[in-house]
């Protein structure tokens, strides 16, 4: 059945002074009148908005679209994450991915999937991942940055080579590369300067400074994930070119919440577009973005004041728009299904954890929200606990400025902490 968003006072609550003055804020301040502005602050206790600007003007959300995601996730996947799909016969495994992020990926606690598959003859699936490893409007040129890696039906070690020099004298010096596999594969050019890989093959050039850990996405295809798990597993591991597995057993993985947690806390943008497949098999048995988010929109998201135009999972993408009220409606609805407590342990908080750790500073945090930043794009959407203890939903959403992003997030700060002392 849809979940419908239902409920809310669209009208605005008649303006208090404080409203008033907020307002005229956001409109005469000189840090934020080169930017698109958009604003909404909602009480959840009364469905009822309090403050909007802009409210339904759509904009980039960047990575407050993780908020959708993460909606998505919660709705959809179970407790557990699906490792894969396998069917065994003797001591031969086939297995079908079936889009879990979490193999052997360095910053996420171990599962026992390497345990269950040592011992036996593995044979991978090629034919079930038919969608391109990017997704729609990424930047062509940012194929080598961490934030960009490739999509895949069943990703290893993060879909990405971790690179780190012990050595602050020599550059290359004492190099830990993980996977190992991969450990010649990786230079150490004279200049510091340079694509972090080459375009169209996995050589990775680490220029970083003695100390620093890289990490670099590597291009990914069946035999190449067939080598890894090999490396690892020590026994043989086969690719073949078929669809589907009869009689197919799940096998499960890490916790959803330690893919959440990365997900908000660190903005992750490789667990958000595998989180979407990770929905689409579950949904459909197949992995597909598009036809995931299609369904998702149509149904959980139904009744949105305005409907979202969503084409990945992480907001890589421009193509992305959101307004702040359709946000809010969905943040308001987040706070009514997810526990309070556990919702705010995923989610970053002011001046303690990710990336708002350094702003929004206070004896305790009042700031629990997701951060959305592209070039001359930024957005912070989630709660706001007033001084009184009540706790209000807000999206404060900024496009198009030509600066950089420090004066607008430090403006955002001043004001947040206004409606903190005045609620």
């Amino acid at each position: 059945m849809p979940v419908l968003f239902t409920g809310i006072l669209m009208a605005t609550a008649a303006c208090s002074s404080f409203q008033k003055t907020f307002v005229n804020d956001l409109n005469e301040s000189k840090v934020l009148n080169n930017s698109f502005v958009g604003f909404v602050l909602m009480d959840p206790e009364n469905n009822e908005i309090l403050i909007e600007h802009q409210a339904d003007k759509y904009f980039t959300p960047a990575s407050n679209t993780k908020l959708f995601t993460f909606y998505a996730a919660e709705k959809i996947l179970g407790d557990s994450i699906k490792a894969f799909e396998y069917y065994l016969e003797g001591d031969t495994i086939w297995l079908q991915g079936t889009g879990d992020p979490s193999f052997l990926h360095p910053d996420l606690p171990p599962s026992q999937v390497l345990d269950f598959l040592k011992g036996k003859q593995v044979v991978l699936l090629a034919a079930n991942y038919p969608e391109p490893v990017y997704g729609p409007g990424w930047a062509w040129d940012d194929y080598d940055g961490s934030y960009q890696r490739e999509k895949s039906s069943f990703p290893i070690h993060g879909n990405a080579v971790r690179i780190h020099s012990d050595s602050l004298d020599s550059l290359g010096s004492g190099l830990k590369v993980r996977p190992a596999y991969f450990y010649n594969s990786v230079h150490t050019p004279d200049t510091v300067d340079g694509p972090l890989r080459e375009r169209n093959t996995n050589r990775f050039n680490y220029y970083a400074a003695g100390g620093d850990t890289v990490d670099i996405p590597f291009i990914t295809d069946h035999q190449l994930i067939a080598n890894l798990l090999e490396q690892n597993l020590d026994n043989p591991v086969t690719v073949q070119n078929f669809e589907s597995l009869p009689e197919a057993q799940p096998f499960y993985s890490v916790p959803k919440d330690s893919l959440l947690r990365l997900l908000l806390q660190d903005s992750d943008n490789f667990i958000a577009e595998q989180l979407i497949l990770q929905c689409s098999w579950e949904l459909f048995g197949q992995l597909n973005s598009e036809r995931a988010l299609s369904y998702i929109s149509d149904s959980l998201l139904a009744g949105l004041p305005q409907a979202p135009i969503w084409v990945d999972g992480s907001g890589l993408s421009r193509y992305n728009m959101f307004t702040p009220l359709s946000i809010c409606t969905l943040l308001h609805k987040t706070y009514e299904e997810v526990p309070a407590e556990r919702l705010f342990h995923l989610l970053p908080a002011g001046g303690v954890s990710g990336t708002i750790e350094g702003y929004y500073q206070a004896k305790e945090p009042y700031i629990f929200a997701k951060t959305g930043t592209l070039r001359h794009n930024h957005n912070l959407s989630g709660y706001l606990i007033a001084k009184s203890g009540k706790v209000l939903v807000f999206s404060f959403m900024h496009n198009h400025f030509s600066s950089g992003s420090y004066p607008i997030k430090k403006e955002m700060e001043r004001l947040l902490w206004q409606i903190h002392l005045n609620y």
